[in-house]
């Protein structure tokens, strides 16, 4: 009888899979405009601009590159809801779509406290895009340049 339970609740789990792929979410890459990127508003060193590309494209670009694995349900949902935020919260090929300048100075003056701190990239990407691990020169690198935009009072006093 127990066999017959658990070849029910198989057969509904696989059910359930299959309709889930039904609902798809919007997959989107946005049309980049040159003129609204963030190198058309911020001189960023070509070094940086490949480690930005490399690790934090996928979901702070209109670039993304979508994996095989980003059509299949449920999978699908938690990759494209972190795409939209990352995008919601900086964009660097919408550079423009910052709230303000200064907000904009505080994204970028943070960066480097995200990256020492193993918040970006993810942990769950990292582990997914061995490209996006960064190495100590590279932290170097991002943070050099995040830091000519300023201290936030976050990481004021911390050294690197």
């Amino acid at each position: 009888m127990n066999m017959v339970r658990v070849k029910r609740v198989v057969l509904a789990l696989i059910v359930l899979l299959v309709f889930a792929q039904l609902v798809q979410p919007k997959r989107t890459n946005p049309p980049v405009v040159p003129s609204r990127s963030l190198e058309a508003h911020v001189q960023v060193p070509p070094q940086v601009q490949f480690i930005l590309k490399r690790a934090c494209g996928d979901c702070h670009s209109s670039e993304t590159v979508w994996p095989w694995y980003s059509h299949v349900a449920p999978i699908s949902w938690l990759i494209t809801s972190d795409v939209n935020q990352g995008r919601n919260h900086i964009n660097f090929q919408d550079w423009e779509a910052q709230k303000s300048p200064e907000a904009a100075t505080e994204h970028l003056a943070l960066i480097c406290k995200e990256v020492r701190d193993g918040g970006m990239p993810p942990l769950s990407y990292r582990m997914m895009h061995k490209e996006s691990r960064l190495s100590s020169e590279d932290m170097n690198a991002v943070c050099s340049w995040s830091q000519s935009f300023g201290r936030p009072s976050e990481s004021a006093g911390q050294g690197n």
